[in-house]
């Protein structure tokens, strides 16, 4: 199913085209047409707080009654509240939302000729996803998606919130690719373009035997908050060429200085943590929407890309959970492929440790 971004907003921005927002075509006026398959994404940094806070709250009047609201509660609990008309949605998620400051990609999917939705919380810096089912969800109109970032008076949007998407069919829940299709990983036979690397191929681990790929994909995402791409700068980290990749994208930090702060060989790291280093700059020229690979492999590694030291894709957040994986970016993997070891392929450090490595030789 082809997946089409048509709005997003940030603070500062606003865009709609039902066409999509990577369009170069004006966009035409928004009629009532319902969106009958779609995804509002949005990504926020969540607080602890005493009172719920309504993370995004559309109203409506003309040409009839419709409304959406996401409110987080003080107890974690999110709840996505729909009207139409006459009619009401509401569903709750029970999360741990607001125990602590942290960054989170809340999703509501539908499909209402299945008449199947989900409701669902990413924290990409935990690996944690909660999913609740909607039932019988309501689709939006074009119009109401158009009010819903172009209008701050029919929209209210909270402060912590980094951006809302709209997008003409479900997306992915849980982990998202976060490599360029034109960065090449090395294999037994050479670098290979990791767009061009199927399921079943072989690549070059760090310290090991080639391992064979369970999963190759990708998922196009708006290029805003963590989706916004950083490019890691040769020569840095051993780099051939420059690298593009999402700003969660784990690199591998090792050397004397990793070894004496964290007693560890090697470390990870996602590259947002490295932006005020000389070796990696914001994208230039980059699309409102942006296209990133990965490659799911038997064991859970390190691997080159471009020449740098990189993780392969981890999916233990959806893997490990029954009924999660069809929902997610890896929803084609061959049936019974499973990863034969999970877990990290090195210890990950937060951005406060990132901070700490300041005399290590990368930029």
């Amino acid at each position: 199913m082809t997946l089409n971004w048509i709005a997003t907003r940030t603070q500062d921005t606003r865009a709609f085209h039902p066409g999509g927002v990577d369009s170069r075509h004006a966009a035409p006026p928004a009629g009532m047409d319902l969106l009958s398959r779609g995804s509002l994404l949005i990504e926020v940094t969540v607080r602890p707080n005493a009172r719920p806070v309504n993370l995004l709250r559309f109203a409506a009047l003309d040409p009839w009654p419709s409304g959406l609201t996401i409110c987080l509660e003080p107890d974690g609990t999110l709840r996505l509240m729909m009207r139409q008309g006459a009619r009401h949605l509401e569903t709750a998620l029970k999360t741990t939302l607001g125990q602590a400051s942290q960054t989170v990609h809340i999703t509501y999917i539908w499909d209402a000729p299945a008449r199947s939705g989900f409701l669902c919380a990413y924290l990409p810096d935990r690996g944690i996803i909660w999913r609740a089912q909607v039932m019988a969800p309501f689709p939006i109109s074009l119009r109401d998606a158009r009010r819903i970032v172009r209008n701050p008076a029919s929209c209210t949007m909270d402060r912590d919130v980094s951006f809302v998407a709209i997008a003409d069919a479900p997306c992915p829940l849980g982990p998202i690719p976060g490599l360029s299709g034109a960065a090449a990983v090395d294999t037994p036979t050479g670098p290979v373009a990791l767009r061009n690397i199927k399921a079943g191929d072989t690549v070059c681990v760090e310290g090991g035997a080639p391992v064979r790929v369970l999963w190759s994909g990708c998922a196009s995402v708006p290029a805003l908050g963590r989706f916004k791409p950083m490019t890691l700068r040769r020569p840095y980290m051993g780099l051939w060429d420059d690298l593009v990749a999402s700003r969660d994208q784990r690199v591998c930090l090792a050397g004397s200085e990793v070894e004496y702060l964290f007693g560890e060989e090697r470390v990870t790291t996602a590259i947002r943590h490295l932006e005020v280093r000389n070796c990696t700059a914001a994208t230039e020229t980059a699309p409102a929407v942006v296209t990133y690979h990965q490659i799911l492999l038997e064991t859970h590694e390190i691997i080159t890309v471009n020449g740098a030291l990189l993780e392969s894709f981890d999916g233990s957040a959806v893997i490990n959970t029954q009924g999660l994986l069809k929902t997610s970016v890896m929803a084609d993997m061959q049936a019974g492929a499973r990863p034969l070891r999970m877990g990290l392929a090195a210890p990950v450090l937060q951005g406060y440790e990132a901070l700490t490595l300041t005399g290590v030789s990368i930029g």
